[in-house]
């Protein structure tokens, strides 16, 4: 039930919000299936969607799709912000990933939903359509003109793959030459037009440091290190900044 109480956003909580009967029991069935990943929003179906859209990092809409996109409209931010909405029609025979595919993880949620409820899940997000990786789902951080480098891709233009870095990446279209670019590096650089820059969490940060060393003073120093090589502060190993470890 939804909660008087208001919630910070949870974006390992998935919202279901339905306005009719059959939607309630298909709701509920994902409910009981899913039941420390998903809250029930009751009441009216516009405050239902706001709440959930402000609070989860997820919706499932039992609603038709063209309700939720007016609901939502006025909600959307960005894709990094926003989270994944699918919709399931009343008759529970499609699950529509409508907004934050990628981002928002709503094509794997459309199909995890269609699995369980017997739905057909339609992902119209064009890299999916046709087999390509997006570059925004790699996981790794992504800098420069995306989406032109995208469509190229998708389009079967020539686009190069520059490796300054050993990383295990999916298969990609890429050619030996090409206007457009891949480069995956872990160096500070801007990237170029027609330019994607992936960065790798090729980066370890290593430190030795008296007890009681200040924090502050140890931050400022990798973050000097980091300059002086010239390399991109978001290719650092996501174990950083470590757990303090007081030498005795």
């Amino acid at each position: 039930m939804l909660s008087d109480r208001p919630h910070r956003r949870s974006c390992s909580v998935i919202g279901l919000i339905s306005a009719t009967a059959a939607g309630a029991a298909a709701r509920d069935r994902l409910a009981a299936a899913w039941p420390d990943r998903t809250r029930v929003y009751d009441g009216p179906v516009g405050d239902a969607v706001r709440a959930a859209f402000a609070e989860c990092g997820q919706l499932v809409c039992f609603l038709a799709t063209g309700a939720v996109v007016r609901l939502i409209a006025p909600l959307l931010g960005g894709k990094s912000a926003d989270p994944g909405v699918v919709c399931v029609d009343e008759g529970g025979r499609f699950a529509v990933s409508l907004v934050g595919g990628h981002g928002g993880g709503a094509n794997e949620l459309a199909v995890e939903v269609g699995g369980l409820l017997g739905a057909e899940p339609v992902v119209t997000t064009a890299t999916d359509s046709v087999g390509v990786a997006g570059l925004d789902t790699l996981g790794l951080p992504v800098e420069g003109d995306v989406a032109a480098v995208s469509r190229a891709l998708l389009d079967g233009e020539p686009v190069r793959l520059d490796a300054e870095v050993s990383w295990p990446l999916p298969a990609l279209p890429v050619a030996d030459r090409g206007a457009y670019v891949v480069r995956v590096t872990d160096r500070a650089a801007q990237p170029a037009d027609g330019e994607v820059l992936l960065r790798p969490p090729s980066l370890v940060v290593g430190v030795g440091a008296s007890r009681g060393a200040p924090v502050d003073e140890v931050l400022e120093l990798v973050e000097g290190a980091l300059r002086e090589g010239r390399a991109c502060r978001r290719a650092r190993s996501p174990n950083w900044p470590p757990c303090r470890q007081v030498r005795r």
